[in-house]
């Protein structure tokens, strides 16, 4: 037991979730022959409070962004057939972005797609990686675990023509994105 007790701490250090979020990509790339990304995190909140911290502007922008960033929505409508526009900045660089709404169901479900574009809001490339793909359709679940614990389910894939090179980039990326 205690063995069992040091190597689950191991593997939980090591971010262990991501062998499983691995194995949905292999499986998904298997049966579609499509590329996505995975991340399945639980979290001791109920699955109502998980919901609000993905729909609720000013709580979005205080975690989503990368570390060293800070969000802010210039523009903001969540609910489906909504969009938004905002932008993210670490001092020396801004990136812009857009999202359209295409589902948000309380409290379950939430997709949307996802483009970067100028200050304009006139499309444009990922400022550090020019050859990220142009728009990516995100899925989020949240599934009840419990009263007081949820799991978020968040899926990334590619929309649209992509060239060789933006698959390669976005397959190379997925470490940096978790």
């Amino acid at each position: 037991p205690e063995a069992a007790r040091e190597t689950r701490t191991f593997i939980k250090a090591a971010n262990g979730n991501s062998t499983w979020d691995r194995l949905a990509e292999y499986v998904e790339k298997q049966e579609t022959s499509e590329e996505i990304f995975v991340i399945n995190r639980s979290f001791d909140a109920p699955i109502e409070t998980m919901f609000a911290l993905w729909t609720t502007p000013e709580h979005l922008a205080q975690w989503l962004p990368p570390t060293g960033f800070t969000m802010q929505f210039h523009r903001v409508d969540i609910r489906t057939g909504g969009d938004g526009f905002f932008s993210m900045s670490n001092g020396e660089f801004t990136m812009y972005g857009r999202q359209q709404y295409v589902v948000v169901q309380r409290p379950d479900r939430l997709e949307y797609t996802q483009v970067f574009t100028d200050e304009h809001e006139n499309l444009a490339r990922h400022p550090g990686v020019p050859t990220w793909p142009e728009t990516m359709h995100t899925t989020v679940t949240f599934t009840s675990e419990g009263p007081a614990t949820t799991r978020v389910t968040v899926r990334w894939a590619l929309v649209g023509d992509v060239s060789a090179e933006e698959l390669a980039t976005f397959v190379a990326e997925r470490a940096g994105m978790t």
